[in-house]
């Protein structure tokens, strides 16, 4: 049944839901990401408009010159920016099938077709000349305009995506045993191989917070107006997690094993440790010993779907656990027990704590305070959905949990602070 499995493409999930046999080489985990920055800019543009009429932010000055004709840093600029698009566009046409078979690696390797290139890079280059020399004046003059937050939208989605996934790579690798290693060893192979959403938002917001300062945007009215579009992107990106089977489940429910054809089945006494003896190389290979293999035995009410409660990430993207018989596809893997589909729950909490602040973000009047709200929120999620999720624990200060149990606590307790000193400064302002 559909969504009942995993889809590494794009094209396999919508052959399945259509009945086609459509082939494009879309990773279902880089569609809904991009599809996460899509969503999240078009609510945060419609939320920088509202408190644009609202008075909140106020448009800086700016000037700048029209009628210039277009200049050769400008010609040189457009040029390479064609000479790349073209390159690779080139290289994807005339090579599709190595295309396909890894797009990631050919778009970061050095193949593509120069001819079609060259005629790409002077193309655009062509185009800006057009578009300049349109706008030319005899005598070129100097304009001030009003530049508001939301003309910026571009910059700072920019911004958020390039940090935020560099930071994602930086906290995947502390958080993995072997992560730096597989990084130095293979940049490209393994920069979009685990990513870490707090190092993301960590980094990316600090990203985000300074060029805010740099162009005099008001930093705490920008972060409630980010704030509700944060959690909607999580949602959405957190359905590419469960759509591709990309690594980030739950812990076992002993209660649901797999079986040979892909499906999940109620398990027989004593099959869930048949199954994890038979699989011992596996398991043992995630969790050093069977001993640690983290598992709770939940039959889920009979009213509500089994998938809510167990999957086994059939044909997931990494190819984990056992073969699937009759699987001659690229992704034949399926997890021998079923997991709690953690990314389904995270969804769901997330479009939740979206709702939450959607309704208070025309209610709260303390600046920052959304922002701070959705803080605490997003630590609580995080730290509730821990309990149930496999990843590495760590140790600090004797302490053994995991690397986003550590920073959700420090989440909660930032947002409370943040609240807290945000309600102290309103009563101090209000008496004055």
């Amino acid at each position: 049944m559909v969504l009942l499995r995993s889809y590494a493409t794009i094209a396999e999930l919508f052959n399945d839901l259509f009945n086609t046999n459509w082939q494009f080489p879309i990773f279902s985990f880089g569609f809904f990401v991009g599809m996460a920055f899509l969503v999240a800019g078009w609510v945060l543009y419609k939320e920088l408009i509202r408190k644009e009429k609202e008075g909140v932010f106020k448009p800086t000055k700016q000037k700048i010159m029209v009628g210039m004709p277009a200049s050769t840093i400008e010609l040189i600029s457009n040029g390479l920016l064609g000479f790349v698009i073209f390159f690779k566009i080139g290289g994807m046409i005339l090579n599709w099938d190595t295309f396909n078979e890894n797009p990631q690696s050919f778009v970061f390797s050095g193949e593509g077709n120069i001819l079609i290139g060259l005629l790409g890079g002077i193309l655009l280059a062509y185009q800006k000349f057009r578009e300049k020399n349109k706008e030319k004046l005899p005598q070129p003059k100097e304009k001030t305009i009003d530049v508001f937050p939301h003309d910026r939208l571009g910059d700072i989605v920019m911004i958020a995506a390039v940090f935020g996934i560099l930071g994602a790579k930086i906290f995947s690798n502390f958080e993995e045993p072997n992560g730096w290693k597989d990084f130095i060893e293979d940049p490209l192979g393994n920069f979009f191989n685990g990513l870490t959403i707090y190092g993301g938002l960590l980094l990316g917001a600090l990203a985000v917070i300074l060029f805010a300062r740099s162009k005099k945007i008001n930093v705490l009215h920008l972060g409630d107006a980010v704030a509700p579009t944060l959690i909607l992107a999580y949602a959405v990106g957190r359905l590419g997690c469960q759509v591709s089977g990309d690594g980030d489940w739950g812990i076992l429910n002993s209660a649901y094993i797999s079986q040979a054809d892909g499906t999940v089945a109620a398990a027989a006494p004593g099959e869930f440790e048949k199954i994890l003896s038979i699989n011992a190389n596996y398991y043992e290979g995630e969790f050093d010993s069977l001993s640690n293999v983290p598992s709770i035995y939940f039959e889920g009410p009979s009213f509500l779907p089994r998938s809510l409660f167990a999957q086994n990430y059939a044909y997931n993207v990494n190819s984990e656990g056992a073969y699937i018989e009759g699987c001659q596809g690229d992704w034949c893997g399926q997890l021998p027990v079923a997991v709690f589909p953690t990314p389904i729950y995270e969804v769901f909490m997330s479009l939740i704590i979206f709702g939450i602040l959607w309704y208070l973000r025309k209610k709260l009047k303390i600046p920052g305070m959304l922002l701070a709200l959705y803080v605490v929120f997003a630590g609580i999620e995080r730290y509730l959905i821990e309990k149930i999720r496999v990843n590495n624990v760590l140790e600090f200060m004797g302490i053994h949990a995991t690397q986003a149990t550590f920073i959700s606590i420090i989440f909660i307790s930032f947002g409370l602070g943040m609240m807290f000193v945000l309600w102290r400064m309103s009563k101090r302002t209000q008496k004055v």
